[in-house]
């Protein structure tokens, strides 16, 4: 049983840094890859993250890009975790194949809202860019009323 235990921590291991386990499909909206991408952010989803994440050229986890997209994601899961977001409005971007989608974050009774950009791949949307700082305030002390973009607890 203990060789067992210690045999699925490797194999979990393996399956983030492996190129080989199989890769789930990107959402089909921008709406829907943002809120799949917190989701797996707040669930620390390592993996997810990295196949939700990344250019038009496609995921960090499919292109290996950029090269620290590993240490990029423990650390947008380390800032975000617990997080949940809800996708408010999506606008176009100046490039066709990006949209803007205004995003509120929370947890608990702390809420930011924030702009995230998608982008669409071959395989469909994922997240592009977003202000991790900003998305972090979720996370942080909330004092105050709720102005703008600023959290409120």
């Amino acid at each position: 049983m203990k060789i067992a235990r210690n045999m699925l921590g490797v194999v979990a291991a393996v399956a983030f840094v492996g190129p080989l386990a199989a890769q789930q499909a990107a959402p089909r909206s921008p709406s829907a890859v943002v809120e799949e991408f917190m989701r797996a952010t707040a669930d620390s989803n390592l993996t997810r993250m990295s196949e939700l994440w990344g250019s038009a050229k496609g995921s960090a986890r499919q292109t290996g890009r950029p090269k620290d997209y590993q240490k990029r994601v423990v650390i947008m899961n380390a800032y975000l975790r617990g997080v949940s977001a809800h996708a408010l409005s999506e606008v176009d971007a100046s490039n066709r194949n990006e949209r803007i989608v205004t995003t509120e974050l929370t947890n608990g009774v702390c809420r930011v809202t924030i702009p995230i950009t998608t982008v669409r791949t071959k395989g469909g949307w994922i997240v592009k860019n977003f202000d991790l700082s900003q998305a972090a305030q979720a996370n942080g002390p909330c004092e105050g009323a709720r102005r703008g973009g600023n959290p409120s607890r």
